[in-house]
């Protein structure tokens, strides 16, 4: 099992900007130091608790500062963009990477974002877009000048070139034919799942759901596989994320996460997903939504305890689940960086370790 970030980031809205993204570019380069394999960050304009509006600006100074860990987009928010841009802006970060990018795609259920940009409020419309952006951005990174690309949402064109100046070449990726690319996973028999599985991308599923549902992640994943004919796929692919945090103790640790911003980002999550639209974070779908509180995700999505105890939960996980290739530990606010970076160092070095062939 390789052991991987995923920021969203989590900040408290009063914290200092700068200092927020300080502290998630040291995260990174500590996580490369300790042997973590991958970094994927989120992306949204309007939440100040995940701050990062630009994930792709925010790993053009990532990668300057690393070496090996590869970085996702988590995700690339394709409603938000035009498919040119995310097309020439992911290629430029491959090559600026030499091949360390990932690109995750999906959609968003922000309202604000939705407004700020004018956007259909319709989920089904917004999923419609995200698959049409999706394979606008892979037409552009295979496809020669001149075209003519004609969608419902976009219409790209180049309909003159210029062969002896190289006019109307769009930059291609470093990898090729291009980067893997991955779905974020929420729902048991998720769309974005079954899509993932038709196409062969990295299937990431959300910290936000109990244990239970992600073997259905799995199954959905699968039959989009076989649908499309495709070969079993090989279970190293499935990311897998979990809000972690090992302390020195059980009853210390679960003081801490109950204390701290962690506990508060659980309980900013709850009012943004919302009443009536929680049922995917409980562990009993009967539960009535007013018990649902941040104590309730802290004790049963996360996984918060000493050595044992998280190796004990991680491996109830994999016994779930039949096995995934990385474990991606959600990125918390370091309100307390010598415990947040001791948890960091704990995960890799002792608990992992003990994971590592089962």
């Amino acid at each position: 099992m390789q052991l991987g970030y995923f920021l969203m980031p989590l900040h408290p809205p009063e914290k200092d900007r700068t200092l927020c993204f300080e502290e998630d570019l040291e995260l990174i380069e500590r996580a490369e130091a300790l042997g973590y394999t991958e970094a994927w960050v989120g992306q949204h304009h309007t939440v100040a608790w995940e701050p990062i509006p630009a994930n792709d600006v925010f790993f053009s100074h990532a990668m300057a500062r690393t070496s090996t860990i590869r970085f996702g987009t988590g995700v690339t928010i394709a409603p938000l963009h035009h498919p040119a841009n995310v097309a020439v802006r992911l290629a430029l970060l491959d090559h600026l990477s030499r091949g360390r990018l990932m690109c995750g795609f999906g959609q968003t259920a922000i309202p604000t974002d939705i407004s700020l940009l004018g956007l259909p409020r319709d989920p089904g419309t917004l999923g419609l877009m995200t698959v049409e952006g999706i394979d606008m951005v892979l037409k552009l990174w295979t496809t020669d000048a001149p075209f003519d690309l004609k969608g419902d949402y976009w219409h790209i064109c180049i309909d003159q070139t210029r062969p002896e100046i190289a006019m109307g070449q769009l930059l291609r990726p470093y990898q090729q034919p291009h980067p893997p690319l991955a779905m974020a996973i929420v729902k048991g028999e998720s769309m974005a799942a079954r899509m993932a599985g038709q196409r062969g991308f990295l299937p990431i599923s959300s910290n936000l759901v109990p244990a239970a549902t992600l073997p259905l992640h799995w199954e959905t994943y699968c039959a989009g596989a076989r649908e499309a004919g495709r070969d079993e796929p090989d279970r190293k692919k499935w990311r897998v994320a979990r809000n972690v945090f090992v302390g020195e103790t059980t009853e210390a640790a679960l003081d801490f996460a109950l204390n701290s911003a962690f506990a508060r980002s659980f309980d900013y999550l709850i009012k943004l997903i919302g009443p009536g639209r929680v049922n995917s974070l409980k562990e009993d779908p009967e539960m009535p939504d007013e018990e649902l509180t941040a104590e309730y995700l802290v004790r049963h999505l996360a996984i918060v305890g000493d050595v044992e105890e998280c190796i004990r939960r991680l491996r109830e996980v994999q016994e779930l689940t039949g096995g995934f290739g990385t474990l991606l530990a959600i990125a918390h606010d370091w309100d307390d960086k010598a415990s947040w970076l001791r948890s960091m160092e704990l995960l890799k070095e002792e608990v992992a370790p003990a994971l590592a062939d089962e």
